[in-house]
């Protein structure tokens, strides 16, 4: 009966990524230009996309984002229900399957930083951060539909699962050209999952068999660590290059397991149970390039496109791991939660237009993305939209002295996908088949993931920045950057290469002849030379006695 207390599928919303995963990313401001910001990242959300991106940012900066999420998805499975609706415990027998879809509301994901150069420093920025995925934590699918259970239960329930990464980091400027950056991250992941799975003893008059059911939840809670690198590669003006790599997740949570018996097992003796889940979060390479039109300091407008790489199949290619010492009478439980994850592509694209408004810098952005699946059609559930999605977004920003305020909204639909008759691979776990997807005569239990889905999300980002340096006549002077940098000052004691001298005429002794004009080569040399000075007769120096006559 090991299946009748096992999770069918622990889902973790709150740590999904992007590429079917995480909805896009943090910040009003990389929201609004299509999540293409690893190349720019010039606010204190660069701890995620590009710690690098901190090396450039002068005086001290408090940073605070929203992403508030709309999400609807909905499954509508195909066929109908075995039951026999001359049974009263299943008057819905023979009815098509209903459809279901999320029902949890708007979900917040919140990001606070604070970025500083300590009011003095031109090369080093430190920074301070928590957030957790900008991502979906709180979906929610029904029981029941319609006076009949659903038709996904055994598929997915209910995720409350959050997860935290307080952060610490820095950027430097290594050259005027060249920046580097690391983060060091605390994931803190706190589970808490309800899932329905199968209990056939030997009563079960059909697969599916309501009165069969179990429900289960795992509140569980683990701590671990990651960093992220980055570097920043500014050439010239109008070229910028930003790389990020954060590396993998691992967690070991640990927690309880709190089963419920079926109703056609009321006698067995059930107690809650130490439990232990094991998953990774995978390595994420972000790449981008940007190309940037600058009017002196005044950046006018800027394109960037970025690819983002997710290791999901290195990471949870299976999917996580329940295990389960005790539970009552059973001992040794484990169970893989099976996804079949596979690597994942995020193709992004967009930009900003600046105008100067008497002083202060109106900012209007577009862009969208691309993420492709997840999964593969036979492994489609609903505790992810691991659909491919295709994503279009709007962005404007205001920036006034020390104050800075953004705005972004993302329409991200995701394709829609059918998984055919026969072709599902999600299905019940049987308790009595120690947690096998088989009934009790050992036939493969149906599919409960074939089906229609389908599903739209709505995101509205908001970001304020406060630069503490604005209040106090305006930004940083800094010495060491280039030109088209903002508030950039020559060092005068920077050593300077001595410029080229211009050549001083020939000084020449006012006592000898002016040089004479060149002549017909076939002029014989003596007729070039001056003419002699007649000399006159020498004459005797008097002596003193002499002149007194």
């Amino acid at each position: 009966m090991i299946g009748v207390f096992v999770l069918a599928a622990v889902a973790w919303p709150s740590a999904a990524r992007a590429g079917g995963f995480e909805v896009a990313d943090h910040g009003a401001q990389a929201m609004g230009r299509g999540a293409a910001f690893v190349a720019k990242a010039d606010d204190p959300s660069a701890i995620h996309h590009n710690p690098a991106g901190l090396a450039r940012q002068r005086g001290t900066k408090l940073f605070g984002s929203g992403n508030v999420f709309f999400h609807s998805f909905e499954f509508r499975r195909s066929g109908a229900f075995p039951d026999d609706p001359n049974d009263p415990a299943t008057p819905w027998g023979g009815r098509p399957y209903p459809a279901v879809s999320n029902s949890a509301g708007g979900y917040v994901s919140p990001f606070l930083a604070v970025a500083t150069d300590f009011g003095s420093l031109d090369r080093l920025t430190v920074a301070a951060g928590v957030y957790g995925p900008s991502t979906i934590g709180n979906r929610t699918f029904p029981l029941g539909v319609d006076a009949a259970p659903a038709s996904s239960r055994y598929d997915f329930v209910q995720s409350r699962t959050t997860l935290v990464f307080p952060t610490l980091a820095a950027g430097y400027r290594v050259t005027k050209w060249l920046d580097v950056g690391i983060s060091g991250h605390l994931a803190i992941a706190k589970f808490d999952q309800t899932q329905v799975t199968y209990a056939d003893l030997g009563e079960c008059k059909n697969a599916e068999y309501q009165p069969c059911d179990t429900r289960s939840t795992l509140v569980a809670s683990a701590t671990s660590a990651a960093a992220t690198f980055g570097a920043m590669l500014r050439p010239n003006e109008s070229l910028g290059f930003g790389l990020s790599v954060r590396t993998p997740v691992g967690f070991n949570a640990q927690g309880t397991l709190s089963p419920e018996a079926p109703r056609l097992g009321q006698n067995i003796e059930l107690r809650p149970g130490a439990a232990q889940l094991y998953l990774d979060l995978p390595l994420v390479v972000r790449a981008g390039a940007r190309y940037v039109s600058m009017d002196q300091d005044f950046e006018v407008y800027d394109l960037e496109a970025d690819v983002v790489y997710e290791a999901w199949g290195a990471a949870q290619g299976q999917g996580p791991v329940l295990v389960v010492p005790t539970l009552g009478s059973f001992t040794d439980i484990q169970s893989t939660i099976v996804h079949h994850y596979k690597d994942t592509f995020s193709i992004r694209g967009g930009g900003a237009y600046n105008l100067d408004v008497d002083g202060s810098v109106l900012s209007l952005r577009a862009g969208g993305w691309f993420d492709t699946p997840a999964t593969d059609h036979p492994y489609t559930r609903l505790d992810y939209d691991t659909l491919a999605k295709v994503a279009g977004t709007l962005g404007i920003g205001y920036r006034s002295g020390a104050f800075g305020i953004d705005f972004a909204y993302a329409a991200i639909a995701s394709i829609p996908r059918v998984v055919g008759v026969g072709a599902g691979e999600v299905r019940p776990l049987n308790g009595a088949k120690n947690g096998q997807p088989v009934d009790a005569n050992g036939d493969l239990m149906p599919a409960v993931n074939e089906g229609a889905y389908r599903g739209f999300t709505h995101v509205v980002s908001v970001a304020a920045t406060v630069t503490f340096d604005g209040f106090f006549g305006g930004g940083r002077t800094i010495r060491y950057g280039n030109s088209y940098e903002p508030g950039y000052v020559p060092d005068p004691n920077e050593e300077k290469a001595p410029e080229p001298r211009a050549e001083e005429p020939k000084k020449t002794d006012e006592t000898e002849p002016p040089p004479t004009k060149k002549t017909d080569p076939e002029t014989p040399p003596e007729a070039t030379k001056p003419p002699k000075k007649e000399e006159k007769p020498g004459t005797k120096k008097k002596e003193w006695w002499e002149e007194l006559d």
